[in-house]
């Protein structure tokens, strides 16, 4: 019978398979959605299997941030996330409705980074740090612990979880990309935020990487972890 880590690296080669079957999809114009929806549930499955006693979301997002290779990345605010959270879906959802320094923030942070209509793909996306250290020269009556719990609702990695994977598995809405047709009738898919189909693709596959060679080191199964 063989050994333990041979069956690891049995069932994450198949995994690695399965990655790279959704990344045929994603390269083919006919199914690109098709692979976007595929790699955003790999995800997904790799998460609960490493994480099982999290929630999903919690899953999902701690993750991502320990396992993508791109920490820095996916900690990082979506202004435009938060600008326009009242306007959003999200309005009245869950933890959002307990930022309550929410017009302070904005007000705090508006004349260092911009406005909403002022925003492009070089001012987009802002470290939490910088944006609290904005925050703590204009909000005298700041909770730096509530204000750093509240803005990771605006991170990356949520944009990732209820925008990218929700959207796509519940609604079959690709809140993501753009669709549309050109000229000559051919569909045209645009990415329209820093997390891009490479970057999610990058992302399932370092992620993939990481959790089988843990998986090896220790010679343990993910949940065991």
């Amino acid at each position: 019978m063989g050994d333990k880590t041979d069956f690891i690296d049995a069932y994450f080669d198949k995994w690695k398979q399965d990655i790279e079957r959704a990344e045929t999809l994603l390269r083919d114009d006919r199914f690109v959605l098709e692979g976007y929806l595929v790699l955003v549930c790999y995800l997904g499955a790799l998460a609960s299997q490493r994480f099982p006693s999290l929630k999903d979301n919690e899953a999902y997002c701690q993750f991502t941030l320990e396992y993508s290779g791109k920490r820095a990345f996916y900690e990082q605010i979506d202004l435009l996330f938060l600008y326009q959270w009242p306007r959003s879906k999200f309005r009245a959802h869950g933890l959002y409705t307990s930022f309550n320094e929410y017009l302070d923030l904005v007000k705090a942070i508006e004349p260092k980074f911009g406005r909403e209509n002022a925003l492009n793909e070089s001012n987009r996306y802002v470290s939490p740090a910088k944006i609290i250290s904005v925050a703590k020269t204009k909000i005298s009556h700041l909770n730096q612990s509530d204000l750093e719990k509240n803005l990771k609702l605006f991170s990356l990695v949520q944009l990732l979880y209820r925008y990218g994977r929700c959207d796509a598995v519940h609604n079959a809405i690709y809140s993501l990309v753009n669709e549309g047709v050109n000229i000559d009738g051919e569909r045209i898919i645009r990415d329209n935020s820093a997390l891009t189909r490479e970057v999610i693709l990058s992302t399932v596959k370092h992620a993939n990487e990481t959790l089988w060679q843990e998986c090896k080191s220790l010679k343990k199964w993910p949940h065991e972890i």
